[in-house]
């Protein structure tokens, strides 16, 4: 990744397009070596299929993707549905429901015209296509396009941190945190009152929602000894003070 960025840091390129290892997952970069992080290319998904392909069918996320599909939604007139983590709930809700596409926090991607299940190479492809169209509109450089995009659907500023432990120790840091947190919920974030707690339905966390739409998630993995804190905000300063807060919670500290 780093090596990517550098390429295009130093000029020359118009895009970066990525892949993970098995690339079941995709991402990309801007002209200038910046990472359009993997909820900025949800939304970028999203309305390229709405604007650009003219299609309407219903679209699923999971619960720690980006709200700019509730907004997209909106302004659309499109069905959104939410799921728990993980494809392997996001791929069946695409097939109940006729999705277009669906995607999850970690960038992976499918979509109905293709398959209901995780391609990094197809996704990267849409994300050209949606690039070039965007350049033919005016919208350019990359950077232009996807400022274009949080014009519409508003901002999204995220990021995640994994907070671990030691395995002899977690089961009991889960049974008190899963307590305190719905028990005790907090009444404010960075300085923000919390309109909204939301308990995950796979009883491994919580979602707690800022007056502005910002959120923070504390959850647990199910296969690590780790807490993951998820924050997406109006501003990187408010994301920032979200994690640090998420981190607290967790910790004590």
């Amino acid at each position: 990744m780093d090596e990517a960025l550098g390429i295009l840091a130093a000029g020359g390129h118009d895009l970066g397009l990525l892949l993970d290892g098995d690339a079941d997952r995709s991402g990309a970069a801007d002209e200038r070596g910046v990472f359009i992080h993997q909820l900025q290319v949800m939304g970028l998904l999203m309305y390229y299929l709405l604007e650009h392909r003219g299609m309407r069918q219903p679209v699923v996320s999971t619960i720690n993707e980006t709200t700019m599909v509730a907004r997209l939604g909106e302004i659309y007139g499109v069905p959104v549905h939410e799921t728990p983590v993980g494809f392997k709930f996001v791929g069946p809700r695409m097939i109940e429901t006729g999705a277009m596409m669906g995607g999850e926090e970690s960038g992976g991607y499918g979509f109905g015209m293709h398959l209901p299940e995780r391609d990094g190479i197809y996704a990267d492809l849409l994300l050209l296509d949606l690039f070039l169209r965007e350049r033919l509109a005016g919208r350019w450089p990359v950077s232009k396009a996807v400022a274009h995009l949080h014009e519409i659907a508003g901002p999204s500023y995220y990021l995640r941190t994994d907070l671990h432990t030691d395995r002899a120790s977690y089961p009991a840091l889960k049974e008190r945190l899963m307590g305190e947190l719905a028990q005790h919920a907090p009444e404010t974030l960075a300085g923000l009152r919390v309109v909204r707690t939301d308990a995950l339905t796979t009883h491994d966390g919580f979602k707690f929602w800022t007056a502005d739409g910002s959120w923070l998630l504390v959850r647990f993995s199910g296969t690590e000894p780790l807490v993951r804190v998820y924050a997406e905000a109006t501003s990187a300063e408010l994301r920032d003070a979200l994690l640090a807060e998420g981190g607290h919670l967790v910790t004590g500290r």
